[in-house]
């Protein structure tokens, strides 16, 4: 008569054998039937949260690490220029917005050959500034070596950019809300806005969407107009915010705005 340990013995041996068998007969039907699996885990993956299009916004590459910004005579430093420079640092407080004040030749030529930064901005212009031809040429070698030179709003911005960049914009006037222009958008910053961004006052500044050069695309727009723009320039970019940031109205949603043509 066998012991109870032989017995034990035989009963898990027989368990370990109807294991094997089973997960032999799990891998054949597996391999004849993988489609099983793959809604198995299309599933899952649908039962997933969804990326919101803000989520995604926050999760883009870091923001650039440092900017110069313009705040000479011919912009309004009382009102402006420290308003601009804490919306830019917004969400983005490791950004260092470095300021110069003067536009002769030597100053600017020191600015723009800082290898280390490779983003300009033009706070909104309140009388059109003294440049050279020297100092125009050496931005649009700024521009053409790969950097990118950004713009806020007025008719004397698009003036400036007529004569520096050869542009021949014309100005516009429309209401809003703008619209986010997809065709555009695509694989760029301003495709995480959102679809609609309401106009912040009376002081925002649109072109002529056709009188944008080759290259040039909106990103902002209504009805032939944009407020939001972006010309290749060789290597570099140039960009338009129709928008002067002289309210906090609507302030969050033309911040982003201002992030992504930094980020471009």
């Amino acid at each position: 008569r066998p012991t109870m340990l032989e017995v034990s013995q035989r009963a898990l041996s027989t368990v370990s054998v109807g294991l094997a068998l089973c997960c032999v007969a799990l891998g054949a039907w597996h391999l004849q039937n993988p489609s099983h699996f793959e809604l198995f885990q299309s599933s899952a993956e649908a039962r997933a949260p969804q990326q919101t299009t803000e989520l995604s916004f926050l999760q883009t590459s870091s923001f650039v690490d440092q900017i110069y910004m313009y705040a000479g005579l011919a912009v309004d430093n009382k009102h402006e220029t420290g308003f601009i420079a804490k919306e830019i640092r917004k969400h983005n407080y490791q950004t260092m917005v470095r300021l110069f004040t003067s536009l002769d030749d030597a100053t600017f030529r020191a600015v723009l050959w800082d290898q280390s930064v490779h983003c300009l901005v033009w706070p909104p212009l309140v009388r059109y500034p003294g440049i050279s031809e020297t100092a125009k040429t050496d931005l649009r070698a700024y521009a053409a070596a790969g950097n990118n030179v950004v713009f806020l709003g007025n008719y004397v911005a698009v003036q400036f950019m007529n004569d520096v960049f050869g542009f021949q914009l014309t100005d516009d006037y429309q209401n809003g809300p703008y619209y986010r222009n997809d065709r555009n958008v695509r694989n760029t910053p301003f495709q995480f806005l959102p679809s609609r961004i309401e106009q912040a006052s009376i002081e925002t500044y649109a072109v002529k969407t056709r009188s944008l050069p080759p290259g040039g695309k909106s990103m902002l727009d209504t009805l032939g107009a944009t407020v939001a723009f972006v010309v290749r320039y060789d290597l570099g970019t140039v960009c338009y915010i129709g928008y002067n940031y002289n309210t906090p109205f609507h302030a969050d949603q033309w911040t982003r705005v201002l992030h992504c043509a930094i980020d471009m």
